[in-house]
């Protein structure tokens, strides 16, 4: 490969992980706007506090995850840092291996997934009612 088609593969993996830089500030920036403004939220879904904290919290980190996740692979891309390059590498290994896990535990248990996919249909049928929720334990 020539030098030009090298630089264009070197400014697509930035420009890519800028992208995911951002996606990943909006998605915290939505996770901190649902856990310092519960309340509007509450009147909205319906739902209890704890929930909207909880929901918010894994937002914040998921934000979080994807803003590391672009901030290194910009800098190991533009400067051509082969440490944040093998750190971005072995992160999205990391993440492929969870995502490969659970796709593993989803298919073995069967039997669970469709009782969770059973109650989650019933939760947004009933509108996140709890009075009504008494098969979902």
């Amino acid at each position: 490969m020539g030098k030009g088609c090298m630089k264009a593969i070197k400014y697509f993996l930035f420009l890519f992980n800028v992208l995911f830089f951002l996606f990943g500030a909006l998605i915290m920036g939505f996770g901190l706007w649902v856990l310092l403004d519960n309340e509007s939220f509450m009147v909205i879904l319906q739902e209890s506090s704890t929930v909207l904290k909880i929901a918010s919290y894994i937002l914040i980190g998921v934000g979080g995850l994807s803003m590391l996740m672009g901030f290194l692979g910009c800098l190991g891309a533009i400067y051509e840092i082969r440490c944040l390059l093998g750190l971005y590498f072995t992160c999205l290994l990391l993440i492929l291996i969870g995502q490969v896990a659970a796709g593993v535990l989803i298919y073995f248990q069967k039997d669970l997934v469709s009782d969770v996919t059973s109650c989650l249909h019933l939760l947004l049928l009933v509108g996140f009612r709890k009075e009504k929720l008494t098969d979902c334990g």
